[in-house]
């Protein structure tokens, strides 16, 4: 007696290896098959999913002193996992991990957490009000809602409580504003005393002087006259607050300014060393520098912030043993009286820029500095470029900045800036790199699709790549179809701007292999599957 046992090859629809949604719900069929024969059974697919249930906060009326941090609880239970999202008192709509600014409470740092807390830093008189959380996944939603309110608190100038001093050093005959920012609960009464004792309320306008409605003083036409002490006060039911401004006026200032391109970048080279970021900033009176990192925090002058200096006096930032996670743009603002002027470099793993095909790049190359600086641009194929024009898909424009439309292959190089003037000459080097990749399609198609008579079908094909790749299907009869084309035999047969293949009414005849090709300039890909009309 003899027996021969086949080991086949199950076929098996990607759709059981993680079902995600009721889409997925159904009857998938799976065929095995060998040499010997074949064999078949229909698996039935059943998708649990429960709405989500925003669990009871510990409280929904939460009350919070100005100034201070507050969290607001939303926590949920679902299937699948629900998204968190916030309605604030404003209205506005957030969902994003991490910090966001409103539109209504641009002061406001609202901080959403990955479980969907949201945490209130800071905390404002806008900031009270309404908060809703919604919980929301495929199955459903859930709301629950919360309401922020500020405890009752003496008057706070510029987040300072009780007495606080500054200096002000304003231009001869510019505007001056001495800011006096007041909160507080009930809402503080806010005047201002003049050197010579003239009382100022809140609003005011008259001559040369005017107080807003935030509290700040504007003093146009400044004179040296003007000098002295001005005096913020604020004051309700529960205390007061005072700001004492001394006034100085300066007779010449001005604006900062570097005498090299504003924007430079530099690689990270991770070989254990300090890298050292110079603000070479010019100006009457000398400038007040402060660091922003890639992060956002803000680095004054002194401060030392783990591995990053930023030191007294010259405005240098220094980088004890760079590594690859400090890449991102270094912004050093240089600041007096007259006005501002920011420096920046860009910290990048990689020693020069990649572009992706068919894109734009521009590459900026701004100078703010007196004389006046000349730039030229140098492309990699050598030509040189010493004034604003276009030549075809180049173009050179009047703020320094460099376009290429349409990136090709070809474009891939060196493209150098140079900035000269009578203090000397600076250089800015963009290596730019061309990303292309063949195509490759990442939809699965099953070996065999059976159907039935009559019963409209689908056949999905995405395609990745760089040029983005044509997608095309061939036909049983070596058909080839392309989007917007359509098949003239029984079945109605056309393709979607997608890539994928429609038979609106399958017949017998339209049973056979389904190839879809995807094809871009650096190669081509293709995948089938046998459609069985039953």
């Amino acid at each position: 007696m003899c027996s021969c046992t086949a080991k086949p090859q199950e076929i098996l629809n990607p759709a059981l290896r993680g079902p995600k949604s009721q889409q997925d719900r159904g009857q998938y069929l799976c065929t095995a098959q060998n040499k010997f024969g074949s064999d078949s059974t229909v698996i039935t697919l059943a998708v649990q999913t429960e709405a989500p249930k925003i669990q009871p906060p510990k409280s929904t009326d939460i009350a919070v002193y100005l100034g201070k941090s507050v969290t607001l609880d939303c926590l949920a239970l679902g299937k699948p996992p629900a998204q968190i999202s916030w309605i604030l008192p404003d209205r506005s709509f957030v969902r994003e991990v991490g910090t966001v600014h409103t539109l209504l409470s641009p002061m406001s740092l609202f901080q959403i957490m990955g479980d969907g807390m949201l945490v209130l830093k800071k905390v404002r008189i806008t900031d009270e009000g309404k908060y809703t959380c919604v919980a929301r996944n495929s199955a459903g939603d859930d709301v629950k809602n919360m309401k922020l309110e500020v405890e009752s608190q003496e008057p706070f100038i510029n987040g300072m409580k009780g007495k606080s001093t500054t200096k002000v050093l304003a231009v001869s005959y510019q505007t001056a504003l001495l800011h006096c920012s007041v909160e507080g609960k009930p809402e503080p009464r806010v005047w201002w005393v003049t050197p010579y004792g003239q009382t100022l309320p809140m609003p005011y306008l008259g001559g040369r002087f005017q107080v807003h409605r935030n509290g700040s003083l504007e003093l146009r036409g400044v004179r040296k006259t003007d000098e002295g002490r001005y005096m913020c006060m604020a004051k309700n039911n529960l205390g007061e607050a005072s700001l004492l401004v001394e006034l100085e006026v300066a007779s010449l200032a001005e604006k900062p300014s570097f005498a090299v391109p504003n924007i430079e970048i530099l690689p990270i080279r991770q070989d254990g060393g300090l890298l050292s970021l110079e603000c070479p900033a010019r100006g009457k009176p000398n400038p007040e520098f402060a660091w922003i990192l890639p992060n956002g925090t803000m680095l004054t002058p002194g401060v030392r912030l783990q591995r990053f200096i930023h030191h007294l006096g010259n405005g240098t930032l220094q980088i004890s043993q760079p590594v690859a996670s400090d890449k991102g743009v270094y912004r050093c603002l240089a600041r007096n009286v007259a006005g501002q002027a920011e420096k920046r470099y860009g910290k990048s793993n990689h020693s020069g820029m990649k572009i992706t095909y068919g894109l734009n790049l521009n590459l900026p190359c701004t100078v703010d500095g007196w004389p006046q600086a000349s730039i030229t641009w140098t492309l990699p194929n050598g030509l040189v470029l010493d004034k604003p024009q276009h030549i075809g898909r180049v173009s050179f424009l009047a703020n320094g900045t460099l376009q290429l439309r349409h990136v090709a292959t070809f474009d891939k190089g060196t493209y150098i800036c140079k900035a000269s003037n009578s203090f000397g000459l600076s250089t800015l080097s963009y290596p730019v790199a061309v990303m292309v990749f063949p195509p490759r399609i990442t939809s699965m198609l099953a070996s065999i699709t059976r159907v039935s008579r009559g019963s409209p079908v689908t056949l999905h094909c995405v395609a990745t790549g760089i040029p983005k790749p044509d997608i095309s299907w061939t036909l049983p009869g070596r058909t080839t179809l392309v989007p917007h084309s359509r098949f003239t035999v029984q079945g109605g047969i056309h393709m979607t701007e997608e890539g994928s293949l429609v038979i609106q009414n399958p017949v017998l005849m339209n049973s056979g292999i389904y190839k879809c090709n995807a094809k871009n300039a650096l190669g081509t890909d293709f995948k089938s599957t046998y459609l069985q009309v039953v």
